[in-house]
């Protein structure tokens, strides 16, 4: 899980832990920096990204180019791991480009 953190971080991507394989994230299309209320700590701490009503202030940044998303991280029998991602809201391209 700690090289899902790190690649999403690398995508400037938040996200909250929901379990010990499971995040809800949420990125920002053509934006290079963070945003405030965000934490960047180290790949341990959350990228956290708050309520859901008050995610994104800055009006400069639209919705039409927020995708939010879950990952669930799950190990196979055979010493394998499975990456699930799904998008819960966000054009769907974008997504598809993250």
């Amino acid at each position: 899980m700690t090289e899902v953190l790190k690649a999403l971080q690398e995508l400037n991507v938040c996200w909250k832990k929901i379990g010990h394989y499971n995040m809800k994230c949420r990125w920002v299309a053509g934006t290079a920096g963070h945003h405030e209320g965000m934490i960047n700590n180290s790949v341990h701490s959350n990228h956290y990204f708050g309520n859901d009503s008050c995610i994104i202030e800055n009006e400069a940044v639209s919705k039409s180019n927020v995708v939010k998303f879950e990952v669930q991280l799950y190990k196979t029998r055979e010493e394998k791991y499975l990456l699930d991602l799904q998008r819960v809201q966000g054009p769907q391209f974008l997504f598809l480009d993250l």
